[in-house]
């Protein structure tokens, strides 16, 4: 009953009657939230930009993908944002996670982030991941238990499904 009353709004597009639409809604609200990485509301606007990119708003991965870039020496603020680009189902967003690979060394302090990257990788839905994660697997500048968790990443079940799901294999 609330949600048709909200519908009826002007100027208020990103209100349906399903409720929120964030591929309609203002980016700004979310950019400005992004702005203090020390703040809660950080996470949170990386959450809905993520959200965003998902439902198609490739503004706001492009967004999500120079944050990265912007806070690429703060690993803790880095990984926060590559869980959020989980929703970012780009080629440019496989090669830019790759270079994350490429660019921090493994090693007990950066162990979370690399995992996350890995993590974030797998779930993309994008034709060319299974084949980076098989290229990886081969890299012989990684240590073999990086190499050994992009093989494992390349065979993983649910990548497989999901592709098998999706007959364009994007």
């Amino acid at each position: 009953m609330k949600a048709n009353r909200l519908t009826g709004l002007p100027n208020v597009p990103w209100i349906t009657a399903d409720g929120l639409d964030p591929a309609k809604f203002p980016i700004e609200a979310p950019i400005r939230q992004c702005l203090d990485p020390t703040s809660q509301q950080f996470r949170e606007g990386c959450k809905f930009l993520g959200m965003m990119a998902s439902r198609g708003r490739v503004d706001a991965g492009i967004f999500l993908l120079g944050l990265l870039r912007y806070y690429e020496d703060d690993l803790a603020v880095a990984t926060i944002i590559v869980d959020c680009l989980k929703n970012f189902h780009d080629a440019r967003c496989v090669r830019a996670l790759v270079g994350e690979l490429h660019r921090v060394p493994s090693s007990n302090r950066t162990r979370r982030y690399l995992d996350t990257v890995i993590d974030t990788m797998r779930l993309l839905r994008v034709e060319s991941v299974r084949g980076v994660f098989e290229n990886l697997a081969q890299d012989t500048a990684f240590s073999y238990k990086m190499r050994a968790k992009f093989a494992a990443a390349g065979d993983d079940g649910r990548y497989r499904k999901r592709s098998s799901d999706d007959p364009d294999g994007v």
